[in-house]
């Protein structure tokens, strides 16, 4: 039984998770950036009375400086893109969460009442991929080429806006080997990491003199980056992904960075996308 086969049969409630945190959109918006803050994330499910009201995301609340703190989070959270059932195939799932390019859904008792029971995302459709079948088609066939990249010394505004202007929601950072004329891999830096770091609006927060200067990569990124080679198969980069909890392998070659392999790239993949 193929993958495609596997996700088919395979219902959202065998791998959904428990909806936790989330908010109301009576809370504070400042309460929802800690929350975010505190646990990393880049998507919160807003939730009154027990029924899903809307999503709140790190795009809306890093466009806000901490002065505005008596914000509600109706007044920024968005509508409802799209949302799963305990019975909805993990295969039609995964090609609407590509189409929408949405990393986290929300899953509802039925679409008309909107209860909100528990949370599907890439990570617990990879989890099912993990071990029935063994993809060995290499990283190179599915890869991304055009690898937007940054620097250590490139300032997070920037490589926010980077972020917020194309669907890449993590970026490897790179040096030029002059001796060996290629972009070596220094490390990744991710939406997550700057939510954790406590910075918001840091352009708009330094016009109002409380940064001298905004922070640089090298300051939040990690290090060593975890990478693939060309020849890495599909079944062992969901492997390194799970294994190391991280959405995104860049590629390297003896010629340096040439693509990297996300978690919707191997969705897209196996749902023949």
């Amino acid at each position: 039984m193929g993958c495609r086969d596997v996700l088919a049969r395979t219902s959202v409630k065998e791998v959904m998770r428990p909806c936790f945190p989330f908010v109301s959109s009576r809370d504070l918006v400042t309460h929802a950036r800690a929350l975010m803050r505190s646990n990393g994330l880049r998507t919160l499910p807003v939730v009154d009375g027990g029924r899903l009201e809307g999503i709140l995301t790190s795009r809306e609340i890093m466009r806000l400086t901490s002065t505005r703190s008596n914000l509600l989070v109706r007044g920024i959270m968005l509508p409802i893109q799209f949302m799963a059932t305990s019975v909805d195939s993990l295969l039609d799932l995964s090609r609407e969460m590509i189409r929408v390019e949405a990393s986290d859904v929300p899953v509802v008792q039925n679409r008309v009442d909107r209860t909100l029971i528990e949370m599907v995302g890439f990570g617990d459709i990879l989890r099912k991929l993990r071990g029935p079948v063994r993809l060995t088609l290499p990283g190179r066939e599915i890869m991304t080429r055009n690898v937007i990249t940054c620097t250590p010394e490139d300032e997070i505004p920037v490589v926010w806006d980077a972020m917020e202007n194309t669907t890449c929601s993590g970026l490897p950072v790179v040096r030029f080997n002059k001796r060996k004329h290629r972009r070596d891999v220094t490390g990744m830096i991710t939406r997550s990491d700057i939510i954790r770091s406590g910075v918001t609006r840091l352009e708009e927060e330094s016009d109002k003199g409380r940064f001298r200067s905004p922070p640089r990569v090298k300051s939040l990124m990690r290090t060593p980056a975890i990478t693939a080679t060309p020849d890495m198969s599909v079944s062992e980069a969901i492997e390194a992904m799970l294994d190391r909890d991280i959405d995104r392998l860049p590629v390297l070659s003896r010629n340096g960075l040439i693509g990297i392999v996300s978690r919707s790239d191997v969705i897209r993949v196996v749902c023949g996308e």
